[in-house]
């Protein structure tokens, strides 16, 4: 049985697949879903974003991982598939949150998490059984993982040669534009330490990207991993609340265990606003102090800021500019509030009428879909490139890595030069991901 895996890539308003030769980082999905298979399948990857499909090739099954992003060019592939009489399924994000949208473009799909319905699937496709819908009836306890077939992919297509790992899934914390507890529940859940660990002695690169929403979310669980990653001698990124800094054992440890990289989802410098979207962890007035913590350990960081919500209004643009002035953040990324479909803020403007462009988040750029309460869509639009006009500027970033030099420019000047030239272009800088 031969198997075709593809991650879509997103596109241009006009339906144009975004293309490029290279990509910024390699995701975890096609590899790990590769080391799910069956040994009894030949099973294949293609990231669309560089590569292009032989539709002719003899596959008997495509399967498609899907996100808000890249639907409508999950679907056009699926529909290029499925004319020559080859059956798809899509699984991923969107999938498990828009299943019976789905299921107009695909001849089965997966909701949900894959451990448990995957391989059964794949049995149900040979004895010629497919069903129209998978979806496992609880939770896996992330025990006994596969490793992820890395060697699949070419490392050489990605900037940087950080390889995905996975540690925990689930998020206690129900922010209600994010689907992440939606999708992986509220209960945190890890692997055992010793198994990350040899996923971590398998990479080559000795470069790890740790994809989990939030390492941190067991402080215990992420101190005991980081003493175990400490003999490794690896370098690694990931993605942690900034409530993290609260905890200074848990800092020096990461650091002891070759953190270079955290990125952190403040949302916002209003605490109204945050309360509007029920990021209640997030506490405004520690944000100098907690920050100033990874600065002394000089861990790298970038933050991620929203605009639209409830309670901003105009002055939150200049507001934030002048935040990450007085902290001198090194790597910023601004983008208008985007909820999901499926989450609890979609749900809620969809029943107070406010959505107003229902496809923005499906193709490439950076549209407001709704109207925010305080000022146009519009306004939004501008105030996020503003910002990161004013951010990426060459001479803020001069300011932030020269006057006077400091230990993030090793890290932070390149990438902010590049930043550079994508908003000198009007490109969202994310998009390089």
């Amino acid at each position: 049985m031969k198997l075709l895996l593809v991650q879509p890539t997103t596109v241009f308003k006009d339906g144009t697949a975004y293309k490029t030769k290279r990509r910024w980082v390699m995701g975890l999905t096609l590899p790990y879903l590769a080391g799910l298979t069956p040994p009894w399948v030949d099973v294949q990857l293609l990231d669309d974003r560089y590569s292009e499909i032989d539709y002719d090739a003899g596959y008997d099954l495509v399967a498609l991982t899907t996100t808000i992003a890249t639907a409508t060019r999950a679907y056009a592939i699926a529909a290029d598939f499925r004319k020559r009489g080859i059956p798809v399924v899509m699984g991923g994000f969107h999938a498990s949150l828009q299943p019976e949208e789905c299921l107009e473009h695909c001849d089965a799909v997966v909701e949900g998490e894959a451990e448990y319905i995957w391989p059964e699937l794949l049995e149900d496709f040979r004895a010629g059984r497919m069903k129209r819908r998978y979806k496992a009836d609880r939770f896996h306890d992330l025990k006994g993982l596969p490793a992820p077939r890395w060697d699949l992919l070419d490392r050489r297509k990605y900037l940087a040669p950080f390889l995905p790992v996975m540690t925990t899934r689930g998020c206690p914390f129900q922010c209600s534009f994010c689907e992440v507890p939606v999708v992986y529940g509220t209960k945190y859940r890890h692997r055992p330490i010793g198994e990350v660990i040899e996923d971590m002695r398998r990479i080559p690169t000795r470069k790890i990207q740790i994809v989990d929403d939030n390492i941190a979310g067991s402080r215990e669980y992420a101190k005991e991993l980081f003493k175990a990653m400490i003999p490794l001698k690896v370098r690694w990124s990931c993605l942690w609340t900034i409530n993290t800094s609260r905890d200074t054992e848990l800092l020096d440890l990461a650091m002891r265990a070759g953190v270079a990289h955290v990125n952190i989802g403040v949302e916002s410098i209003s605490q109204s606003s945050l309360g509007t979207i029920n990021k209640r962890q997030n506490n405004v007035r520690e944000y100098v102090d907690m920050l100033r913590e990874m600065e002394k350990r000089r861990i790298f960081y970038s933050l991620n800021f929203m605009f639209g919500l409830d309670e901003d209004t105009p002055e939150i643009f200049i507001d934030t500019l002048d935040f990450l002035k007085q902290v001198k953040a090194p790597m910023v990324f601004f983008n208008t509030v985007t909820p999901r479909e499926g989450t609890p803020m979609r749900r809620q403007l969809i029943k107070d009428g406010r959505i107003i462009n229902p496809m923005g988040d499906r193709y490439v750029g950076m549209e407001c879909l709704f109207s925010p309460r305080n000022m146009t869509a519009r306004e939004v639009e501008e105030g996020v490139w503003n910002c990161f006009r004013e951010f990426y500027s060459l001479p803020k970033i001069a300011r932030r890595f020269l006057l006077p030099p400091n230990s993030y420019f090793g890290q932070g000047f390149a990438s902010n030069l590049i930043f550079w030239w994508a908003v000198r272009n009007r490109k969202d800088p994310v998009d390089f991901y």
